[in-house]
């Protein structure tokens, strides 16, 4: 397994100064994100960290905003689209929040960035949110939507010629069981997984879970995915839609996977990689130093953040325009 960093057992490192910048900002303007209380309330702090965030990210020359109906239920969705291609790779994509937060607009700069430094079109998709929606309402909309698309080898009448999966947080989550998913259903076109942070199982009994949790200012931490795992699951659910880490994980695409040293799900997306190996599927691990959870929204305000968008947009345009010309 290429690019796979070891670390020290020892004390947590300190946090990147680029983060460190940011709370100092978002707590000199009252922006600090809340973890407790009313979920809308939660919600909105959350909108306002988004909209700080992203004041400086440029739109694309072609954002449109789709709804797609799924079970009685519109999901709206976003597609960013790259200048002068007409026929690019499509990324699906799953924004985080703990299943029961995020929206479209919270990762407009991370997925603008994205869409300029690898060329690929995106798909964002707003997924239904716990509590209002239980599982397994998000998986289902994640599933019919790119099996939708993918049926129909375009999207708003543009053609593309391949397609890739993404997420972060819950969202990498959901997308490594669409992946498994739309495998089991016989659809073998995707290329890439590109997923940062994700939680793939409900075992937080990990070192890194209890040396990690809330390190460093994150709002991760047992007790609080403890909390979305409750908001998130009907009948305490643990089936591989909901751990996708114990699913057969042969047959998938080449798997990014990028984590923080500094966050509780190291040991995790470790994990997953060893059994992502040990199933026969191209992996990459890289471990980021100095980085915390949740970072990916913040590319514009946090230059490290930045640097690592375009080095994985960078990698993803190269591995997909390797298999374009070796198929």
């Amino acid at each position: 397994m290429s690019g796979v960093e070891s670390l020290s057992a020892d004390a947590p490192a300190p946090v990147h100064p680029d983060l460190v910048a940011v709370a100092t900002t978002l707590r000199e303007q009252g922006l600090l994100p809340v973890v407790h209380g009313n979920v809308h309330s939660v919600r909105a702090q959350l909108e306002r960290i988004n909209v700080w965030a992203a004041h400086r990210s440029a739109p694309l020359s072609y954002e449109r905003t789709l709804g797609f109906a799924v079970d009685g239920r519109t999901v709206p969705c976003k597609l960013y689209w790259p200048e002068g291609d007409e026929t690019p790779c499509l990324m699906f994509y799953c924004h985080g929040g703990g299943f029961r937060h995020g929206s479209l607009a919270g990762w407009d700069a991370p997925l603008r960035q994205w869409v300029r430094d690898s060329g690929l079109a995106v798909l964002s998709i707003d997924y239904a949110l716990s509590p209002e929606y239980r599982f397994p309402v998000a998986f289902n909309e994640v599933v019919s939507i790119i099996s939708r698309v993918i049926k129909l080898g375009a999207i708003t009448d543009c053609p593309v010629r391949g397609y890739a999966l993404g997420g972060d947080s819950a969202g990498a989550n959901l997308a490594l069981g669409a992946a498994i998913a739309l495998r089991d259903a016989g659809f073998d076109v995707l290329r890439q997984l590109l997923l940062f942070y994700g939680n793939y199982s409900r075992d937080m009994s990990s070192d890194s879970w209890h040396r990690l949790g809330g390190y460093g200012g994150q709002n991760l931490s047992v007790e609080t995915m403890s909390a979305y795992w409750a908001s998130y699951l009907v009948n305490d659910e643990d089936d591989w839609r909901v751990q996708p880490i114990n699913a057969d994980l042969v047959g998938l695409p080449p798997v990014r996977l990028v984590v923080g040293e500094l966050d509780p799900l190291l040991d995790e997306n470790r994990e997953l990689a060893d059994r992502l190996e040990s199933a026969g599927v191209a992996t990459h691990l890289q471990v980021l130093a100095n980085m915390t959870h949740g970072f990916v929204r913040f590319n514009e305000v946090a230059p490290v953040v930045r640097d690592v968008i375009a080095a994985q947009g960078s990698a993803l345009r190269k591995a997909l325009s390797v298999q374009a010309n070796f198929p």
